[in-house]
C-alpha cells in the first residue's frame, strides 16, 4: 500500500467525528434577533488579512490503480474576472439558538474546504452570519430560522453594495447556507432582471429546492433554472447525496417530509420534485466524481502554518447519477471499484448510514470548480458578444443612413438626367443641345456610380444584419 493511501486510511478513520458540514434538525424555537445592516464580519474578501480563501490550492492527485500522483495544477487568476458569495452549512456548536459572528474553529475549517478553491475562478466574499447553531430548530421555518437568513441577508447586501461594482457573480452554498442561498435567490434575484443577469450561476446542495416533476424552473423560482447543460449561465445547481434509496423518511430529496426552512408552505409532492441536478454530468465526465480536501483542515484549523500542498482529489472512484423512486430525487453514489483499488473510501467514513448530506460538497468539488469555470467562460463570452453587437448596431444604423441618402441622390440624380436628356433632343440652339446632352451623360454616369453604391451599403446592411443575428444568439 502506498504511504498516500496509508496517510488516508489513517486520516479518513479521524474523519468520523468530524465531517464536512451538518444540519440540525430538532431543538426548540426561540425569539431570535435580526440585526439588519449590522458590520459584515468577513471569512472571505479579498484583500483582508485573514482572508480564509486566499491560502494555498496546490496539492496532489491520490491516482487511480496503476496511474502515478500529479499535481492537482489549479491556479488563480491574475485578475477574476467575477465574484463568489459564499454560506456555509450548519456548523457552530455555540450554546445559544443563534450564533454571534466569531469565526469558530469548525465554520473557518468549513471554508477552507468548501469555498477557497472557487478562489480558482472567482473572487470569493464569505460572510459571518447568525446562522442556526447545533442548539437550535431547524425543523421548520421559525424566528431562528428567519434570524439567521435576515443576517446572511445583510451580508449580501453589503457585498452587493459595496463590493461587486455590477461584476458578475456565483452563488455558493451548503445545507443551512444552501437554503439561505436558496429563498436569497427567490426574494432578492429571480424577479430583479439586473441581477439575474448578472448571475453566472448558483451551487446550493444539500437543501430542498422545488420544481415541477421533471421540469427546469417554474417551482420555487418562475425565472431561474435548474441547469441542463454545459456552460449554461443563470442557472442553479442543487443535489442531495445518498448511496441507494434515501428512505421514505429522508431528511433530504423529499417533498413531503424532511429538511424545509423557507417561509413557504410545503409544495404537493404528486406535482413538484427536489432539484437534483448532477455536476459531473454537467462538466462531461459523464458522471464520474472529482473529490477534493484540505488535509490540514481536515480535523480543525491547523495550529501552525499551513504545508505548501495540502490538497487531495481521488479521481475515477465514485460516480453520481441522479434517480427518482417513490417521491424521492437524488443524486446517488456508487463506488466505480476499478480492478486492483486500493484507495480509502473516504466519504462513507463521514457519511450517516446511506445518507451522504456531509461530504457531499467535497465530493463533487472539482466537478463544481469545472462547471464554475465553464460558466464563467459563457459568461464573459456572452459579455464580449454584447459589446460587439452594440458595435454593429451603430454601423448599421450609420449603413442604413448613408444607404437612405444615396437612395435619394440616385433619385435626384436620375430625374435631373430625364430633364437633361429632354433637353438634348429639343434644343434648337445647337450649343443648348450639346450642354444639355453632355450634362446628361454626366448625371447618368453619377447615378449609375450612386446606384453601385447603393448596391454596396445594401450588401454591407445585409451582412451586419447576419453578423447581429449570430451575435444575439449569445447575448
Amino acid at each position: 500500500m502506498s504511504a498516500v493511501n496509508r496517510l488516508w486510511r489513517v486520516l479518513v478513520a479521524a474523519a468520523v467525528v468530524i465531517g464536512f458540514g451538518a444540519v440540525a434538525f430538532s431543538g426548540t424555537a426561540t425569539a431570535g434577533i435580526a440585526v439588519p445592516g449590522e458590520d459584515t464580519v468577513w471569512l472571505c474578501k479579498p484583500g483582508d488579512a485573514d482572508d480564509l480563501c486566499a491560502g494555498t490550492i496546490d496539492g496532489t492527485v491520490n491516482p487511480s490503480p496503476g496511474q502515478e500522483s500529479t499535481p492537482l495544477g489549479y491556479t488563480r487568476p491574475d485578475e477574476a474576472p467575477v465574484d463568489c458569495f459564499y454560506l456555509y452549512p450548519t456548523q457552530s456548536d455555540q450554546p445559544s439558538k443563534n450564533s454571534n459572528l466569531d469565526k469558530d474553529p469548525p465554520i473557518r475549517r468549513v471554508a477552507v474546504q468548501q469555498a477557497r478553491m472557487f478562489s480558482s475562478v472567482c473572487d470569493v466574499y464569505a460572510p459571518m452570519y447568525r446562522q442556526v447553531t447545533s442548539n437550535g430548530s431547524q425543523a421548520s421555518h421559525n424566528t431562528e430560522v428567519e434570524t439567521a437568513y435576515q443576517s446572511a441577508l445583510s451580508g449580501w447586501k453589503d457585498y452587493l453594495e459595496n463590493y461587486n461594482n455590477g461584476r458578475g457573480f456565483i452563488l455558493l452554498g451548503h445545507s443551512q447556507g444552501s437554503a439561505h442561498t436558496a429563498r436569497l435567490i427567490d426574494e432578492e434575484i429571480d424577479n430583479n432582471p439586473d441581477l439575474r443577469d448578472r448571475m453566472v450561476g448558483a451551487f446550493a446542495p444539500g437543501a430542498n429546492i422545488n420544481v415541477p416533476i421533471g421540469e427546469l424552473v417554474g417551482g420555487m423560482y418562475g425565472h431561474v433554472p435548474a441547469c441542463s447543460e454545459d456552460g449554461e449561465i443563470g442557472c442553479l445547481v442543487a443535489f442531495s447525496t445518498y448511496k441507494g434509496y434515501p428512505g421514505d423518511l429522508a431528511g433530504f430529496s423529499r417533498l413531503n417530509v424532511g429538511y424545509w426552512i423557507y417561509d413557504l408552505p410545503r409544495p404537493d409532492p404528486s406535482q413538484q420534485e427536489v432539484v437534483c441536478v448532477n455536476p459531473a454530468e454537467l462538466d462531461g465526465s459523464n458522471g464520474v466524481l472529482n473529490p477534493l480536501i484540505n488535509f490540514d483542515y481536515l480535523f480543525g484549523v491547523p495550529a501552525g502554518p499551513e504545508s505548501e500542498a495540502p490538497w487531495q482529489s481521488q479521481p475515477d472512484y465514485y460516480a453520481g447519477e441522479c434517480k427518482r423512486q417513490t417521491g424521492a430525487h437524488w443524486l446517488n453514489l456508487s463506488t466505480l471499484d476499478l480492478p486492483g483499488e486500493t484507495r480509502a473510501d473516504l466519504a462513507s467514513l463521514v457519511a450517516s448510514g446511506n445518507n451522504y448530506h456531509v461530504p457531499e460538497v467535497n465530493l463533487a468539488e472539482g466537478n463544481m470548480l469545472r462547471v464554475a469555470q465553464d460558466q464563467t467562460d459563457a459568461y464573459l463570452a456572452r459579455d464580449t458578444a454584447r459589446t460587439k453587437l452594440a458595435a454593429k448596431e451603430k454601423k448599421l444604423k450609420k449603413a442604413k443612413k448613408r444607404l437612405r441618402r444615396k437612395r435619394v441622390v440616385v433619385a435626384k440624380s436620375n430625374k435631373r438626367a430625364r430633364k437633361a436628356a429632354k433637353g438634348c433632343r429639343k434644343a434648337a440652339n445647337p450649343r443648348i443641345s450639346k450642354a444639355a446632352c453632355k450634362s446628361k451623360k454626366k448625371l447618368k454616369t453619377k447615378a449609375k456610380r450612386s446606384k453601385k453604391q447603393v448596391k454596396n451599403l445594401n450588401r454591407k446592411a445585409k451582412s451586419l444584419k447576419t453578423q447581429i443575428r449570430s451575435l444575439e444568439k449569445i447575448a
